[in-house]
C-alpha cells in the first residue's frame, strides 16, 4: 500500500469518461495548431523577405552616403558587414524550415535562391568598397547588384505576402 501524505486531497476513482474532455481539448489544440502550420513557410519567408529587405535598404544608403563623402569607408563597410549578417540570418530560418508540401518547398527554394542573390550582391558591393575610388567595381555597380536584389525580394513578397 501507497503512503499518502495527511495534506494530500483524498484520490478519486476514474472512470473511463474522466479522460475525455482532456482529449477533446488536445485534439482541438493539435487541430489548430496543424492548421497554424500550413501558413508557417509562407509567413516564415516573409517574416525573412522583409528583414532582408530592410537590410538591403540599410546597405544602400549607407553605399550612396559613402559615394556623396557623407559616409566613411570604414562605416560603411562596418554596416554591408552587419547587414549581410541579416541575410544570412534570414537564410539561415529558411533553410531551418521543413516544408510539407512541394508548394511549400517550391517557396522554400525560390527564397534561398533570392536569398542567395542577396549574398552575391553584398559581395559586389563589399567589392566595391574595397576596390577604393575608381577601382571595379564601382560603386555604381554595387549600388545596382543591391537595387537588384531589392527588387527581386520585393517580387518574393509579392508572392508570398498575399498568403
Amino acid at each position: 500500500m501507497l503512503y499518502t501524505p495527511a495534506w494530500a486531497p483524498a484520490a478519486q476513482p476514474r472512470t473511463p469518461a474522466a479522460g475525455r474532455p482532456m482529449f477533446l481539448a488536445l485534439a482541438v489544440l493539435s487541430l489548430a495548431f496543424l492548421t497554424a502550420c500550413s501558413g508557417g513557410i509562407s509567413q516564415s519567408v516573409s517574416t525573412a523577405v522583409k528583414d532582408s529587405s530592410s537590410a538591403v535598404a540599410t546597405a544602400r544608403i549607407a553605399l550612396r552616403q559613402d559615394m556623396d563623402g557623407k559616409l566613411t569607408r570604414a562605416a560603411a563597410s562596418t554596416t554591408l558587414d552587419d547587414e549581410l549578417k541579416e541575410i544570412q540570418t534570414s537564410r539561415g530560418s529558411i533553410l531551418k524550415l521543413s516544408p510539407a508540401t512541394g508548394q511549400d518547398r517550391e517557396t522554400q527554394k525560390q527564397a534561398l535562391d533570392v536569398l542567395d542573390q542577396c549574398a552575391a550582391g553584398f559581395a559586389t558591393a563589399r567589392a566595391a568598397l574595397a576596390a577604393d575610388n575608381g577601382g571595379t567595381p564601382s560603386l555604381a555597380d554595387g549600388d545596382k547588384a543591391l537595387a537588384a536584389v531589392q527588387n527581386a525580394l520585393k517580387q518574393l513578397d509579392g508572392k508570398v505576402g498575399d498568403k
